[in-house]
């Protein structure tokens, strides 16, 4: 494996490390054995032997171990300018189990301070096609709480629009770099954590990618049954949850910014363009990006569907880091309910399905 030296990318100003390959040292040769002088009964079966060796090679060859190259596409990591903590910490998760991949910070929009146009995301959202795949993963993982997803319309919150438009900004910029060509752009999340076996999985799996691929997820959240396999790697996907780390070409970019406004959270709204077949995504098995933290732990997007299916589910939640009052709902300008309480999935804790890799 080659060693890697580390130097200092930007994108919108923002400088951060990114991994450069330096020279490799070559190995050490293995020595010859020396030659000895024997019978000819030692002779032939010396030569029997090799004979046996090579029809056994003929006919079963052990290939070498293969050397795992990191696929030569560009990064982002997308980061709020007043989060430097959360892209530092990211930095070292990079460098830790996947140090060739060569990134830029590329700085989210705030939604919180920054105005975004309805023509880009809208204020709320209708729950009606997600709560078809909740359902559907419900009756998959076998759970008992199919009465508690609910058809709702909820507010967006500022956390929601500002990852939407972070990621809108992102595809313009996949149609930027790419020079005219179809050259992807692999997009993360500042909580995006590599997997240690990311370089191999991740490369066992682009080799498979077909060329009709639009989207490449890293890391996911499994709602429907997968479309089919491709490889032990790679399967077509139908409907997955989260953008955490994503591989985007400019056609699907295309494709996506021909679509909005992103009228639900970004990531439910990708999955449903793939459910209804306007672009074709494939994951990566088993996933190679996890969250950093458990959904909506620790993070800077509330989340608007976080408690409105009630308190009837099986599903293990977590009241940690809720936005509002527990059991509160608050209401927008327009009374639509504004929803906070505890999380849905945990998307990096061992209790979701995550731990299995959907199999």
């Amino acid at each position: 494996m080659q060693k890697l030296a580390q130097t200092c990318n930007e994108v919108n100003g923002t400088k951060v490390p990114a991994a450069l390959p330096m020279k490799k040292k070559r190995g050490l040769k293995r020595p010859r054995s020396k030659r000895t002088v024997g019978t000819n009964e030692d002779a032939g079966r010396c030569t029997r032997r090799r004979q046996r060796k090579a029809s056994s090679a003929s006919s079963s060859h052990e290939p070498e171990e293969t050397h795992h190259a990191l696929p030569d596409v560009p990064a982002i990591v997308i980061s709020l300018e007043r989060r430097p903590d959360r892209m530092e910490e990211c930095a070292q998760k990079l460098m830790k189990n996947c140090a060739g991949i060569q990134y830029q910070r590329f700085v989210a929009t705030d939604g919180k301070a920054t105005p975004i146009p309805e023509s880009e995301v809208v204020y709320s959202w209708s729950t009606v096609k997600n709560v078809v795949y909740q359902k559907l993963r419900a009756v998959r993982k076998g759970w008992d709480d199919l009465d508690s997803y609910q058809e709702r319309q909820l507010v967006l919150s500022p956390g929601e629009r500002g990852c939407a438009s972070s990621h809108i900004r992102a595809w313009r910029y996949c149609i930027e770099q790419s020079g005219g060509e179809e050259r992807p752009l692999l997009v993360l999340e500042d909580d995006a954590d590599p997997t240690p076996e990311f370089v191999k999985v991740f490369s066992r799996a682009w080799a498979a990618l077909p060329s009709d691929a639009n989207l490449l997820y890293l890391g996911y959240s499994q709602a429907a049954e997968w479309r089919r396999e491709v490889s032990a790697e790679l399967v077509e996907s139908e409907y997955v949850w989260t953008t955490v780390g994503y591989v985007i070409w400019p056609a699907c970019a295309r494709i996506l910014l021909s679509k909005l406004p992103v009228d639900q959270p970004v990531d439910n709204w990708m999955a449903t363009l793939c459910a209804e077949g306007d672009v074709k995504a494939y994951c990566v098995r088993p996933k190679v990006i996890r969250q950093a933290d458990a959904w909506n732990v620790n993070s800077d997007v509330p989340h608007s569907d976080e408690h409105y299916w009630g308190a009837n589910s099986d599903i293990q939640h977590s009241d940690a880091f809720y936005w509002g009052n527990p059991g509160e709902e608050a209401k927008s300008k327009d009374d639509i309910p504004m929803v906070g309480g505890s999380c849905f999935w945990n998307i990096g804790s061992d209790e979701s399905e995550d731990s299995t890799d959907e199999l």
